[in-house]
């Protein structure tokens, strides 16, 4: 899995303690809850971040990934390390 994006809504206000252990991370609170919104390298990034959101005791109400922050995968060139032998 590449790098992606997600928005995390928990029920409760989140402090910024739990967060401060992944970086790409930005929130905002709202009567209702917190929003999270996260740039993770990997699946276990993620699984981290909601994993140390639930030992706190926070509900989470909506976990999805924003399809727009897929990148393509990186084409594969072929360079040459030195010209080839002049055939002439």
């Amino acid at each position: 899995m590449s790098r992606a994006a997600y928005e995390i809504r928990a029920a409760g206000e989140v402090p910024s303690q739990i967060l401060d252990d992944f970086p790409g991370v930005t929130f905002s609170v709202d009567p209702v809850g917190t929003t999270i919104r996260a740039d993770l390298a990997d699946e276990a990034e993620l699984h981290g971040l909601l994993d140390a959101l639930r030992r706190e005791g926070f509900t989470l109400m909506d976990v999805h990934r924003d399809p727009s922050s897929d990148l393509p995968p990186t084409p594969i060139t072929h360079t040459p390390l030195h010209d080839p032998p002049d055939e002439s």
